[in-house]
Formats: structure tokens, C-alpha cells, sequence
């Protein structure tokens, strides 16, 4: 499953949504994305194994995205 994730400069998650077909949906739009404010960056992810098995809202809670790789990655405790 593709997400696009917006975090800040120090890899908090501020937004996540899944990546889906709206065409399937049954919108009548052919692109919908997040737009980062300052300080923000909007990513593109595969999650797969443990992270896809999780809600967006777990993961919103349960990560943070490593900025050196661009990767997410659990948050320490």
C-alpha cells in the first residue's frame, strides 16, 4: 500500500493518507495530494510487513520519518 506522509524538519508525522484510485472511488477528480507548508515535506511511501498491517492513526502515533533516509521508522519510547 502507497501512502504520502507530510512531517515536519525533525520527522514528526503532521498528516498521512493512503494513496488510492479516486477514479474507483467514484470522484470526479484525477489528483488530489497534500501541499507542505514551511518547514514541511510531503513523502511518498510503499509501507509493507508491519506498517501496512497498521491504521493510519497508528501509525500517525507509533512513527516518525528518519529525514537523513526518508524512511519511516518507530518512535523511541
Amino acid at each position: 500500500m502507497k501512502a504520502t506522509i507530510l512531517h515536519d524538519e525533525h520527522g514528526e508525522i503532521i498528516a498521512i493518507s493512503k494513496i488510492g484510485n479516486l477514479k474507483e472511488a467514484g470522484s470526479k477528480f484525477l489528483k488530489a495530494s497534500m501541499v507542505p507548508g514551511a518547514g514541511q515535506r510531503a513523502l511518498e511511501i510503499e509501507l509493507g510487513g508491519e506498517e501496512e498491517k497498521r491504521t493510519l492513526r497508528e501509525l500517525h502515533a507509533k512513527y516518525r520519518v528518519d529525514v537523513a533516509t526518508s524512511k519511516l521508522i518507530k518512535k523511541e519510547l
